[in-house]
């Protein structure tokens, strides 16, 4: 899988379709990687681009010590879709992803074409308590606590001997950076974006599973009601935190409908609301 050299650092990031096709960037939570993205990518049709990079510190991007806020993030972000010449991105982020496809939006919103947001954090962030930071260092030193913890995410993961893919994606999640463990948590603690999210007005997609054991109902109904481009909430019967894993192709579906037929849809109806 690819490398490209930034200003920033080195990115790592997998790559699915036509390379001349509409680009479709896609943006992992924490704890996980690229590889989160791997079956759901050979479910999209080939004149899609799909772009899957490793965020900083986790996978095979470089381990800085520092520069996990969600601004550095989405700069990070930026470097990688600068280098590569991206333009028009269908940009989807699942989770803490959801927290830098937000900012990133906001910071470069002439560089999408949509949004889609998969169980993402509030638009005011969330914060974890001391004892629940002080869980997730302690995940660095214990894999049968990293395996529980991340039950939440897909149950696969608490799972006795876990599956061949669950026990991949675990064994990746202990070789994250140390301060990955931590401070992502922090920087959603610190970041709020309520005020400026009334600028997102491109078109957005908000998924959510309804037995998601992390974001409830109340926390991603706010986030549709705080982003003006939020047409349309997907609810996925039976699926949890993580669709891309356990509801792959129903996923795919629901992304692939809104960004070749809802989003022109519903572009064209608020251009013609603003006119």
């Amino acid at each position: 899988m690819p490398f490209i050299e930034t200003e920033r650092l080195r990115i790592h990031y997998r790559t699915h379709g036509n390379p001349t096709g509409i680009p479709m960037v896609l943006l992992h939570g924490s704890f996980a990687g690229s590889r989160w993205w791997d079956e759901f990518m050979t479910l999209l049709p080939d004149e899609i681009y799909a772009v899957a990079p490793d965020l900083r510190g986790m996978g095979a991007t470089d381990r800085p010590a520092d520069g996990y806020a969600i601004p550095a993030l989405a700069d990070d972000l930026h470097a990688l879709l600068t280098g590569l010449d991206l333009h028009a991105i269908d940009l989807v982020g699942h989770s803490a992803g959801g927290a830098v496809a937000i900012e990133y939006a906001l910071q470069h919103p002439e560089r999408l074409a949509t949004l889609t947001l998969i169980a993402p954090p509030p638009v005011e962030g969330v914060r974890t308590p001391l004892e629940g930071l002080r869980l997730l260092e302690a995940m660095r030193h214990d894999r049968e606590l990293l395996a529980r913890g991340m039950a939440t995410l897909w149950p696969e993961f608490g799972r006795q001997p876990p599956i061949d893919a669950a026990a991949g994606l675990l064994d990746e999640a202990a070789r994250q950076a140390p301060p990955a463990f931590t401070e992502i948590a922090v920087a959603l603690g610190s970041w709020n974006r309520r005020e400026e999210a009334v600028r997102l007005t491109l078109p957005t997609l908000l998924i959510w599973g309804d037995e998601d054991a992390i974001v409830d109902q109340a926390s991603i109904t706010r986030t549709l009601l705080s982003i003006p481009g939020a047409a349309n909430l997907e609810i996925l019967h039976g699926a949890g935190h993580s669709p891309m894993l356990t509801d792959p192709l129903l996923l795919a579906e629901k992304i692939v409908t809104f960004v070749t037929e809802d989003a022109a849809g519903f572009a064209q109806i608020r251009d013609t609301a603003i006119e």
